[in-house]
């Protein structure tokens, strides 16, 4: 008997078709046939046969057992083995796993020689052969058109110092290629006519500036109380620099140490609705009379407007105004400063001595124009900080000081350089117009109260306002290098100012 295992193909259906072979060959090998091996030269048509069907129940087993012959040497003969020997091939043929290759392997099949296996003498003998598989022409064809892989070239490039692919050299190039600006176009100019309008409007005004620090103080003094508080047109630049670092309130900025004294022990009037100039407790007495002072008359020209009467701008004693305890209402004649500001201001630049404070209003004598506002601390830190305007020679300090009851630690102090209102640009003079007095409308709170400034004289609009810094100093025949030199151009001006230190309401 031969068996062909020549197939092309190691697909489940060619070994359907050997196993279906094998199986019809070994079912003719019992009967005797004069052209057997010419029979099995050519391959059979596939078998109906299942392969997987299992062949211990199969009489016919017992010859798959002694046709091979498993793990041993080609020159064996071929007899009979045990079902146990066979079962391992067998179970591995039903499972689909082996191919032509692997069965000859398992096999140990050689070369076609037929073998004589001895049988007894009643019974014909019978030669088993096997062809091993042999390549098909297209297969061969395969072969002799493939290369080795050790001829083929490598996948990955020659080891460099640099790879071109991974780290190109001209990346920079091509980077600043992409973020160029595209080229400008040609344009012919001369071909381009130029229109010329009509000339605008001659500026008659100086246009605002629209900077940010000149806005931000128009933002400022639009937020103070009161009349109109505006700069010099040509000045607000310089002006808008100069408060870069300031800020204009409306009223005092009392900080930590500084507390106003408890409402107990604040006075107030049961005059009424409206009070009596002569019998009002709130005013102060005469020395040695019963009589009181009454700072307030009306003005000669405005019978509505209240100013100081001109025997009390001789006189250096605190105003004593009606307060939130009182009874009578704020149309009072006795609230005048608490009122607040009647004449609108202007922020002007005078030269050498700085920026000044003036009113585009008609100011009579007596008459109200604004408080000295900023920050209120105490003695303590008014000291560092006087310390730090002796460097720089800008002091903006004022002391509480005027009650001789209360001790020189305890008072407080009010600076108005980073916070307060136009009164802080007033300049000194030795021959002033208008004058600083100490208005209360809480009796009773000797460490707390107004600083007011009061016209001594007619001022005509647009004059600027000054006071003396230093009331009461004598003029000095030597300058002293020392202090700060006085420029108010007056005929009898003292020279000299003092060093720069806070300044005092006695």
């Amino acid at each position: 008997m031969v068996i062909d295992l020549t197939g092309d193909s190691d697909s489940e259906d060619q070994d359907k078709q050997i196993f279906s072979q094998l199986h019809s060959n070994i079912q003719s090998a019992t009967q005797p046939a004069p052209n057997f091996f010419a029979h099995l030269t050519h391959r059979p048509p596939p078998s109906s046969v299942p392969l997987k069907r299992r062949l211990e129940s199969n009489p016919e087993s017992e010859l798959y057992d002694s046709f091979f012959h498993f793990r041993k040497k080609p020159s064996a003969p071929l007899v009979g083995s045990s079902a146990a020997s066979s079962s391992g091939f067998l179970q591995k043929v039903h499972n689909g796993r082996l191919n032509n290759y692997s069965i000859a392997t398992e096999l140990q099949l050689s070369t076609p020689s037929p073998t004589p296996v001895t049988r007894e003498p009643s019974k014909p003998i019978q030669t088993i052969s096997v062809v091993v598989p042999s390549p098909s022409q297209q297969l061969r064809q395969e072969i002799a058109s493939a290369k080795w892989a050790s001829n083929s070239p490598s996948c990955t490039p020659e080891p460099t110092g640099v790879s071109e692919k991974f780290y190109p050299t001209n990346a920079h190039v091509e980077r600043a290629e992409k973020g160029a600006y595209p080229r400008a176009r040609r344009v012919n100019r001369a071909a381009i006519p130029l229109p010329i309008g009509k000339p605008g409007p001659i500026l008659k005004k100086r246009p605002r500036a629209l900077d940010r620090q000149y806005r931000t103080l128009e933002r400022k003094l639009s937020l103070v109380k009161g009349p109109e508080v505006t700069v010099a047109p040509a000045d607000g630049p310089k002006l808008a620099k100069v408060t870069a670092n300031f800020e204009f309130i409306n009223s005092y900025k009392l900080h930590k140490g500084v507390s106003p004294a408890p409402a107990e022990f604040i006075g107030g009037c049961s005059c009424g609705k409206y009070c009596d100039p002569k019998r009002c407790p709130c005013s102060e007495k005469e020395d040695d009379s019963a009589d009181n002072i009454i700072p307030y008359q009306q003005a000669r020209d405005r019978p509505d407007l209240l100013v100081l009467t001109p025997e009390f701008l001789k006189r250096s004693t605190m105003i004593l105004e009606c307060g939130a305890q009182c009874a009578c209402d704020r149309r009072c004649w006795n609230r005048v400063v608490q009122r607040g500001r009647t004449v609108e201001l202007e922020i002007f630049h005078t030269g050498v001595r700085g920026f000044g404070l003036r009113s585009p209003s008609y100011i009579r004598a007596g008459q109200f124009i604004d408080c000295y506002l900023g920050e209120v601390i105490t003695k303590q830190r008014a000291d560092i900080r006087e310390e730090i305007a002796v460097k720089s020679g800008h002091s903006y300090l004022f002391g509480l000081d005027f009650s001789p009851e209360v001790d020189e630690e305890d008072i407080y102090v009010v600076d108005g350089q980073r916070f307060g209102n136009a009164t802080r640009f007033m300049n000194h003079s030795c021959k002033p117009n208008c004058r600083m007095f100490t208005v209360t409308n809480t009796i009773g709170d000797e460490r707390l109260y107004n600083l007011a400034f009061f016209a001594l004289k007619d001022i005509p609009p647009m004059t600027e306002l000054t006071f003396d810094y230093n009331p009461g100093a004598e003029r000095s025949k030597q300058v002293d290098s020392s202090v700060v030199a006085c420029l108010c151009g007056e005929n009898n001006c003292r020279g000299q100012l003092w060093p720069s230190k806070r300044k005092g309401t006695k």
